[in-house]
């Protein structure tokens, strides 16, 4: 087993026909959901989405030191009643990996509990001139880009590989307290250097963390 972490950002709608079903069936189907979040080997945190996306509603951000873990998860939630009647818009899947321009750095999830209440996913892909760049030239212009970065301190970045396991090269998860102080960071970003070497950097996914049960009611499940 590797010794880096794997994650899955697990997007969901749920599809009309759930509201068609009988209460009695709906509530058994949302105990059952509840009880399949708590597995052995799979940290799995909650997100809230609907009303600030149109294309899923609820995400969760599954953690695990083993990919098979996080398949037997996703395959064990779309077992249950609940699961049936979900669709999966968007599914990032990735891996922490030492990055080549600071061996030493660790990503926030990894070290520090879940406490920020907004998560902010930015897949994005580079272009193809950029892996052709010399490394320190490449090294320059992501020095600029933390520089930038800290200088929004309230914004807490999980840098994700996704090479060859997904459609992008990384997947970003940026936790913060405050959706303006991102939204600010994203801004200058847009001037830095290394900005047109970017060939991809959508859908942009803001998300409230909530708990489990908060979830289910606040989506009225």
């Amino acid at each position: 087993m590797s010794d880096s972490s794997y994650v899955n950002f697990l997007c969901y709608r749920i599809r009309p026909d759930w509201w068609r079903q009988g209460s009695a069936a709906r509530v058994e189907g949302v105990a059952e959901f509840l009880r399949t979040l708590d597995q052995p080997g799979v940290e799995v945190r909650p997100y809230l989405t609907a009303g600030l996306r149109a294309d899923c509603e609820f995400v969760l951000w599954t953690i695990s030191k083993d990919m098979a873990g996080l398949q037997d998860f996703a395959c064990s939630l779309l077992r249950t009643n609940l699961g049936r009647h979900l669709e999966t818009p968007y599914a990032f899947l990735a891996m922490t990996k030492p990055t080549p321009y600071s061996k030493a750095h660790q990503q926030h999830f990894e070290i520090a509990a879940q406490t920020a209440r907004w998560l902010f996913l930015y897949p994005f892909t580079k272009t193809h001139e950029w892996y052709q760049l010399p490394f320190e030239q490449r090294r320059e212009m992501m020095a600029q880009h933390n520089e930038i970065g800290h200088q929004f301190p309230g914004v807490l970045i999980n840098t994700c590989y996704s090479f060859g396991l997904g459609d992008d090269d990384f997947l970003l998860a940026f936790e913060s307290g405050d959706p303006k102080e991102f939204s600010d960071l994203v801004q200058k970003l847009r001037e830095s250097k290394a900005r047109p070497y970017t060939r991809n950097d959508a859908p942009l996914l803001p998300c409230r963390k909530v708990a489990a049960q908060e979830l289910v009611e606040a989506l009225g499940l």
